[in-house]
């Protein structure tokens, strides 16, 4: 099995273990350095913004099985897509567009609204 296989045959536990590594190391990181005084609990917090992830995960895998990882075959299949007009490994280009799509996320976060 290649590694693009195992990949996409395995996406849903990827994805978990990186969301939840990346949670301890923010949760760690807020308990050992917190920026301002809670005005809730940690525990109220972490249930409720654990609560919107389950139930965003639930209506996403319901009302669109597979979209995100069928679009992205798709779109390697087709050949669309910045990675896919470069001849990019896919061990490098999993962790390129992983930063991308983070740094867009990011730039819709910080950006000031009017």
């Amino acid at each position: 099995m290649s590694f693009e296989q195992f990949v996409l045959a395995n996406e849903p536990l990827i994805r978990m273990g990186f969301f939840f590594g990346v949670f301890a190391l923010v949760a760690l990181w807020e308990l050992a350095s917190p920026r301002r005084v809670l005005k809730l609990s940690r525990k109220q917090r972490w249930t409720a913004n654990l609560g919107i992830v389950l139930l965003n995960t639930l209506v996403v895998r319901l009302l669109f099985p597979m979209a995100a990882v069928g679009m992205a075959a798709l779109g390697m299949e087709k050949g669309w897509g910045l990675l896919n007009n470069f001849d990019v490994p896919f061990w490098l280009a999993v962790p390129l567009a992983v930063v991308a799509m983070d740094f867009v996320i990011w730039l819709q976060h910080s950006t000031p609204r009017s």
